[in-house]
């Protein structure tokens, strides 16, 4: 473990420090989804914007997923049919991180080693990932990426950072979906 260890650790303080601070952003987003094993790879473009405990991430006009702080939803619009999911905040099971610690996840209860450029993680408590890693450049989160217990490799790559989040809706009309699947039982 030694010294770079020790760095590691404190390179994720300083990157945790500095994107605390920021309580709002916006970005271009890259999302891949990658299983050798089980033979899929999906890669989808999209935006995501970030105000304090509310997040939307669209992917193209078929994908949104969104928090307006006391609901998560998730919107999916295909040709045969169109749904929204509802969850409690903090508790959409289908998301493998909470979008708005996409940037500051690590901050806690985190393991870290260099691999060369980038900050591999592993979480001391319970998380939907069994390893995660921080790609920088420099001093700036370029993308974060983390495996499942499946094998199943979840990576958002991130262009475009803003502080500017005018033009993003924390909303979504519902009446665009036809069927609803409610899992907020048991929301505080």
């Amino acid at each position: 473990m030694g010294a770079k260890a020790q760095t590691a650790d404190e390179k994720i303080k300083s990157l945790a420090e500095k994107y605390k601070r920021i309580d709002q952003f916006s970005a271009d987003v890259s999302y891949s989804t990658v299983n050798e094993r089980m033979g899929f790879s999906n890669t989808q473009t999209g935006k995501i914007a970030v105000d304090s405990e509310r997040y939307v991430l669209t992917f193209g006009s078929t994908e949104k997923w969104l928090s307006d702080g006391k609901t998560e939803y998730i919107g999916t619009k295909e040709d045969d049919h169109s749904q929204i999911l509802y969850f409690c905040p903090g508790q959409n099971e289908e998301a493998i991180v909470n979008f708005t610690m996409l940037l500051t996840f690590y901050a806690n209860n985190h393991t870290a080693e260099f691999d060369g450029e980038h900050i591999k993680l592993k979480s001391a408590g319970e998380a939907a990932y069994v390893a995660a890693m921080l790609e920088l450049s420099g001093d700036e989160i370029k993308a974060v990426a983390f495996e499942d217990d499946f094998g199943t490799v979840y990576r958002y790559e991130l262009s475009g950072f803003s502080t500017d989040i005018s033009g993003a809706s924390f909303t979504i009309n519902e009446s665009e979906y036809k069927e609803k699947i409610d899992e907020r039982a048991g929301c505080n």
